[in-house]
This record gives structure tokens, sequence and C-alpha cells, in this order.
């Protein structure tokens, strides 16, 4: 299997933050440093003109939306919420 196999076989959090937006940036990247579970996944931080801010959770195939309104107060929700998709998957 090669590294490109590997990569899309895993759960992947795909955080969108506004362009310009240093503090949603901050809080991806706060939330990517507070994620702990004995899975591995990958993390994608990316900004895109005309996306707003959003935080995805890819899992089989399939994008869970996990938190599309900017709060900083919401990131142990989100974090418990992809905690649970990651021990319900096999």
């Amino acid at each position: 299997m090669g590294c490109d196999e590997t990569k899309d076989k895993l759960p992947t959090l795909i955080c969108f933050f506004e362009m310009n937006n240093e503090q949603q940036k901050n809080y991806c990247l706060k939330l990517k440093d507070n994620f702990k579970h004995e899975k591995p996944i990958r993390f994608e931080i990316k900004s895109t003109a005309g996306v707003d801010f959003c935080i995805q959770f890819k899992i089989k195939g399939e994008i869970h939306k996990i938190q599309t309104v900017f709060n900083e107060e919401e990131m142990e929700n989100s974090l418990q919420a992809m905690y649970k998709l990651l021990d319900e998957s096999k």
C-alpha cells in the first residue's frame, strides 16, 4: 500500500478559517493541538476566499459538520464529537 492510499484512509479534521482572520486560524491550530485520541488522523487547516469558518471531520469517505459557527467555547464539544465518531468507527 502506497503513502497516498494510507493517507486517504485516515480520518481527517478539516478546519476552514475566513481569509485574514487570525483569531479563527489560531483556533484551528489550538483545536489540532488539543486533539488527543489513540487513533491517528490527518489535519487540514485552510483558508479559501468566500468560504466561511467551518470544522468538518471526514471519516470513511463521509463528511460530518462539527462546527459551523466560530465560537471558541465550543472547542470541547467539537473534540468530543470527533472522538465519538472515531470510537464508533471500526
